[in-house]
């Protein structure tokens, strides 16, 4: 999610393993805790059922963002986002469905209060050569109607853990999003960051990027991205990469692709953390409205909200 403001609007006019169940417009179900298909070992696990009702998620595996930036780092993330983070419970909470509910707000004089949070560093992970991972949640998006979303922002992503306490080092230390939807679209982009800037192994600051069309807001959906470093064949570049919405496989990303090894290493190999998170305003949203985000009709509260079941990673 983290992206200078200069985002290109190639990247906004981008058109459009199946263990998961199709979505289905129903409450969070158990047993939520399972390794997926092919999976040998959690490496994280939050389905905030260790949470009381309107309470911070835990502290031992999530820390919260505040503010409008990380000491020392770019202003507004670097995207250009309007909001404040904070750790109020109007912003986020476990909710009584033992889900964590991340909730956009506008306050006083137009300006706005969202919530972030990132895994804390004991949770870092990576995926090792000859191995599988895959991260996942299930998520629901609110759905007021478009013209009430412009500028809204949520994203489920993974960034390299080496970004902490130096916040200049993107994109060279690998971003993935496995979900980001702005504006209330019923569209998820996917996206790689890498190398260097501009331009570089992942095109930046674009990056590598994909539109999935028609994922309907409203209804609960599971977000994957997987990594297979297992070598199809002898020889470099056969390693992959895919992102997954309900169980089907939407996009795929080769080593080959990418066709840097250093770039490669820093999006499947290095250490990463998880961000959950909902922004108002930015780069992205801009260039898909066209307008300057939020604008006077953008409601906030909880249709504009990011609902979020459980969040994992797991090795294979």
């Amino acid at each position: 999610m983290y992206i200078p403001s200069s985002w290109l609007v190639l990247l906004a006019a981008l058109g459009s393993a199946g263990e998961v169940a199709a979505a289905v417009n129903t409450p969070p179900g158990y047993p939520k805790i399972r390794l997926p298909y092919g999976f040998a070992r959690t490496l994280f696990f939050d389905d905030f059922s260790d949470t009381w009702g309107g309470y911070l998620p835990s502290p031992e595996k999530w820390t919260v963002d505040v503010g409008t930036s990380y000491p020392g780092g770019h202003e507004n993330w670097g995207t250009g986002e309007v909001q404040a983070y904070t750790r109020d419970r109007s912003n986020i909470r476990v909710t009584e469905r033992q889900t964590l509910q991340i909730t956009p707000i506008r306050v006083a004089h137009g300006a706005w209060t969202s919530a972030r949070i990132e895994t804390t560093p004991n949770w870092d992970f990576g995926c090792s050569p000859g191995r599988r991972l895959r991260i996942e949640a299930r998520i629901r998006l609110g759905n007021d109607p478009v013209s009430k979303q412009l500028g809204i922002w949520p994203a489920f992503w993974a960034l390299g853990s080496a970004y902490r306490g130096n916040y200049w080092n993107w994109p060279d230390i690998g971003e993935i999003d496995i979900l980001e939807s702005v504006n209330g679209e019923s569209k998820v982009r996917r996206v790689a960051h890498c190398g260097a800037e501009p331009g570089g192994a992942c095109n930046e600051p674009s990056g590598l990027a994909n539109i999935a069309d028609f994922v309907p807001r409203g209804a609960w959906h599971t977000f994957a991205w997987e990594v297979d470093r297992r070598f199809a064949r002898p020889g470099w570049g056969r390693e992959s990469m895919s992102w997954y919405v309900d169980g089907d496989r939407r996009w795929s990303l080769s080593e080959a692709d990418v066709n840097n090894s250093t770039a490669w290493r820093a999006l499947v190999e290095n250490r990463k953390m998880i961000l959950l998170n909902v922004a108002v305003g930015g780069s992205l949203p801009d260039v898909v409205a066209g307008v300057k985000t939020p604008t006077e009709q953008t409601l906030g509260g909880p249709g504009a909200s990011m609902e979020i079941d459980y969040v994992g990673a797991w090795e294979g």
